[in-house]
């Protein structure tokens, strides 16, 4: 972290984050037309307008609903057998190798999970990294499956933490452009930041227990990258160390429903001679059928 020395200017503090950016697409076209409330008249106007609400905002509260669900589940279970079977000594250790201080913070039709690098009270950031990881190819995965898709990045920058509005700062902006103008459809970029993070953690040699478990955790998420056809790293969440770690014996479940949407959307676009979304699914289908469904 990194503070102002003037004593003549207010003090900020900063430091290196890395954030995942997760943007729900569609609401655009949701919303169109919308304006104030509509005069409800009839129970056949009701339906109407809750038809409109659960189209704009149900997949906003579902994609929240999924967030928490998938963030109580990811919270380490501080009686495991392994933790329990360790002495004292080892579990001091141990707690201390899992904690991790994963945020979200919400914004319109979208979220970020971010964790800061240079939090002293963390001694394997990578813990969190891999959550991100994680985290942010299931909800690319999950939105296909359910037709509501996603598109995201991950990147790392310097950020600061303002009292109400969170994270701001660079690592915001980058993860955004990457988000917006090179993601394109649904698929999870992952900048070159990132990918250096975890090859500088994968040559670390030391032999202190938290540089070999940052180690591992570089080398899962590593096992979760995939150079896709335009050279961009993205979260390979349908590759085998994603299944491994995330989707497990649900994988084939959510590929086969996610591909089944892909197919359906190619379809579409090509009936309505949309030929910039009709080669985005395109990618995105070979990509699906590049890597088939199997159980581990």
């Amino acid at each position: 972290m990194t503070k102002s020395p003037s004593p003549n200017m207010p003090e900020y503090s900063a430091g290196n984050y890395c954030t995942s950016f997760i943007d729900l697409l569609g609401q655009r076209d949701a919303l169109r037309g919308q304006g104030l409330l509509p005069i409800i008249r009839s129970e056949a106007d009701d339906r109407a307008f809750q038809k409109i609400l659960r189209n704009t905002v149900g997949p906003i509260l579902q994609l929240q609903r999924d967030i928490d669900a998938i963030v109580n589940a990811a919270v380490a279970n501080p009686n495991s057998p392994l933790r329990t079977s360790l002495t004292e000594e080892e579990r001091v250790v141990y707690d201390e190798m899992r904690l991790k201080r994963v945020k979200t913070q919400y914004w319109s039709d979208g979220f970020i999970r971010f964790v800061c690098l240079g939090d002293q009270a963390v001694k394997c950031p990578l813990n969190g990294i891999t959550e991100i990881f994680q985290f942010s190819g299931l909800f690319c995965l999950l939105g296909l499956a359910r037709r509501h898709p996603v598109r995201g990045a991950i990147d790392m920058a310097w950020g600061v933490e303002l009292p109400v509005s969170g994270l701001y700062g660079p690592v915001i902006s980058n993860a955004y452009e990457l988000e917006s103008k090179v993601a394109q459809y649904p698929r999870i970029v992952v900048g070159q930041r990132v990918v250096d993070f975890l090859e500088a953690r994968l040559a670390d040699t030391s032999d202190d227990p938290f540089t070999r478990a940052n180690h591992v955790w570089a080398g899962l998420c590593r096992g979760m990258l995939f150079k896709d056809v335009d050279g961009c790293w993205i979260v390979h969440y349908l590759g085998e160390a994603f299944q491994f770690s995330v989707t497990h014996t649900n994988h084939r479940f959510y590929h086969d429903k996610a591909r089944a949407f892909v197919v359906d959307q190619l379809d579409t676009h090509r009936k309505a001679k949309n030929d910039k979304l009709a080669s985005r699914y395109g990618q995105l289908l070979n990509y699906f059928d590049a890597h088939p469904s199997s159980t581990i």
